[in-house]
């Protein structure tokens, strides 16, 4: 009977786990922030603040989400955030190969394949500026 209980624990240990979202998360925080007074500030079109801010974006998300500075008579700057692979992930090669770790937790679930390149943008919008 103990067999089977550890065969269960280890068996649930790695359907439950992997070595990049155990180590580093399944989300990102990142920081905005802005020069020009009164930018508002978005994520994928959601307001998210007022001259600085700080979103946690799960990084299943982070391929398709855009920061945005807006300023009214200004035109808006926008940037997309970009990912790279985390090589946190090659751990899960040790427990299964990589089978379910990586291919369907890291990869398929969580995202946590891949985490973001930057975590501080500095986005002002264009405002023209007064001619001397």
């Amino acid at each position: 009977m103990s067999r089977f209980f550890n065969v269960l624990l280890v068996g649930s240990l790695i359907f439950n786990i992997s070595c990049a979202s155990m180590f580093s998360g399944t989300s990102e925080k990142i920081r905005v922030r802005s020069d020009v007074p009164g930018t508002k500030l978005y994520l994928n079109d959601e307001e998210i603040g007022t001259d600085e801010a700080t979103v946690k974006i799960a990084k299943k998300k982070l391929k398709d989400s855009q920061i945005i500075a807006r300023k009214e008579g200004c035109k808006s700057k926008k940037v997309d955030i970009e990912t790279k692979f985390d090589p946190t992930t090659l751990l899960g090669l040790f427990l299964d190969f990589g089978i379910v770790t990586i291919g369907l937790i890291d990869w398929a679930s969580t995202g946590a394949v891949f985490e973001a390149e930057r975590t501080n943008y500095v986005l002002n919008p264009v405002c023209n500026s007064p001619k001397s």
